[in-house]
């Protein structure tokens, strides 16, 4: 008998008993909540401010990620030296009091651009290449909390990457990402966003003791 996926995340290597418990507050909060009520228009995006902010995020990454995120790596979010998105919905009691949760979040930063990731370059921009500073935005980390996934919060936030690289007058090169070979739900949501897989690193991750390899997918402007 085929044995039920009991993961929370696909991020996690498949078989994990490691993933099958929610952790973070929001879940709970939502149980009294009619999520219908809730829409697009309801979600406000803005960056990381504030160390409640950060302690919620730990929570979801734990969730999402089978990776330990170290304490430089939270402090660079909340110092603004590595960038972040967060999509937030606000939760009113029957008390009245009022909360805010995060539910989706991004963390990406700016690096050197490498031209072995660039497909189908010109000879001219190759030519450029050589002479002008390029940099790429790097996305570390996105997730979605499931009782939200669906609904077009983790398209948006890759929108605003593929806007920067629009409006940047050709400084930002391109979008990548590492991701975990196993993970296919993650697979074709960047290919529905017009990601390509364009290299695999070999045992890139040690996950639970075993070591996967990752593909890097990329995304850049025609």
């Amino acid at each position: 008998m085929q044995q039920i996926d009991q993961r929370l995340s696909q991020a996690f290597p498949p078989n994990s008993q490691n993933n099958t418990r929610y952790i973070a507050d929001i879940h709970s909060v939502l149980a009294n909540v009619k999520l219908d009520d809730i829409g697009f228009k309801d979600i406000k995006f803005r960056t990381v401010q504030t160390k409640r902010d950060i302690t919620q995020l730990k929570l979801l990454q734990q969730e999402w990620f089978p990776i330990n995120y170290t304490e430089q790596f939270y402090t660079a979010v909340l110092n603004g030296h590595t960038s972040s998105l967060l999509a937030e919905i606000e939760i009113k009691f029957p008390t009245g009091r009022k909360e805010k949760y995060i539910i989706g979040a991004m963390v990406y930063q700016s690096r050197l651009s490498k031209n072995k990731y660039q497909q189908n370059q010109s000879w001219k921009q190759w030519f450029c290449s050589f002479f002008q500073t390029q940099h790429a935005l790097y996305i570390m980390t996105i997730g979605v909390i499931n009782e939200f996934r669906g609904r077009g919060i983790a398209e948006y936030m890759i929108e605003q990457l593929k806007k920067r690289v629009f409006e940047s007058n050709k400084t930002l090169a391109y979008i990548y990402l590492d991701m975990v070979v196993y993970n296919e739900v993650a697979a074709r949501f960047y290919q529905k966003n017009g990601f390509n897989k364009v290299r695999i690193k070999k045992n890139h991750y040690q996950i639970e003791n075993q070591s996967f390899d990752a593909y890097v997918y990329v995304w850049q402007p025609n």
